[in-house]
């Protein structure tokens, strides 16, 4: 029993922060505002002590992660908007974008649509619905970029009933790309079926639904950071940017399927 208790006693003084940690865990999930607001589905994955309010990293059912607030008297919870401090730094914002990070390492280009447009330099990762007008609109833009190399994941969305079928036909097709531009572009297509698209799709979805996406088009750049959207300014300035490799720093980690 003894040795026990002065394990206990030795863990805590080595690594203090894992028992705060908790603490603080479990007190802002036992906050009334917490408890009547939150749903089963939502899971409190980090904490953060802010002086008068806690930083809340909520998951959903879906694996996205969101930024909330919740004052230390457990009444009121803030979602949706922005903190700022007297600086006017966009604290929620740089949160938001830290939980949002996504570790390439962890995708497996090898099953997705391999386009490389120039020299192929900079990695873009696209998720998409070929029946979305944004993701059409997008893809006809970055047709006329260069120097990249795109990896599209398909996501059909429920809102576009044709667009399953669309995406099957594209991976059952005998050249997907040329598929993908008759789609892209709105002409006629004829949705082939087998089962290896159907197959195909299922991991390609399996991979959107893992790092939480919800719509499309999402964008992942090659230092895991997403662009929602089809926001011209922030795709242009990425394909612009001198590329930084796999990862950070002179270590390059490939993303899974990567030449």
């Amino acid at each position: 029993m003894k040795k026990k208790v002065f394990a206990l006693i030795l863990s805590v003084l080595m690594f203090p922060g894992l028992l705060l940690a908790d603490n603080g865990l479990t007190k802002v999930q036992n906050l009334p505002v917490v408890k009547g607001v939150f749903s089963k589905e939502v899971k409190i994955v980090k904490v953060k002590d802010m002086g008068d309010i806690y930083e809340i990293v909520a998951q959903r059912g879906n694996g996205r992660k969101r930024i909330l607030y919740a004052t230390k008297d457990g009444k009121y919870l803030l979602l949706g908007g922005n903190l700022l401090n007297k600086d006017k730094v966009n604290l929620t914002r740089l949160s938001q974008e830290q939980v949002d990070l996504v570790e390439l390492s962890s995708i497996p280009l090898k099953d997705a649509l391999k386009i490389k447009k120039g020299n192929g330099a900079k990695v873009l990762i696209m998720f998409a619905d070929v029946d979305c007008p944004f993701c059409r609109r997008a893809y006809e833009w970055l047709m006329t970029q260069t120097n990249y190399t795109l990896y599209v994941f398909f996501y059909p969305l429920s809102i576009h009933p044709q667009s399953r079928a669309h995406t099957i036909g594209i991976l059952c097709s005998q050249n997907p790309v040329a598929a993908l531009d008759q789609v892209m572009s709105g002409q006629n297509f004829t949705s082939l079926s087998c089962r290896a698209g159907e197959e195909m799709l299922a991991k390609q979805k399996a991979v959107a639904d893992r790092i939480g996406i919800d719509g499309t088009p999402l964008f992942l750049t090659e230092a895991g950071t997403r662009i929602v959207g089809f926001q011209i300014p922030k795709l242009q300035n990425y394909l612009k940017t001198t590329p930084i490799g796999y990862g950070v720093g002179s270590k390059r980690v490939k993303p899974q399927g990567t030449p």
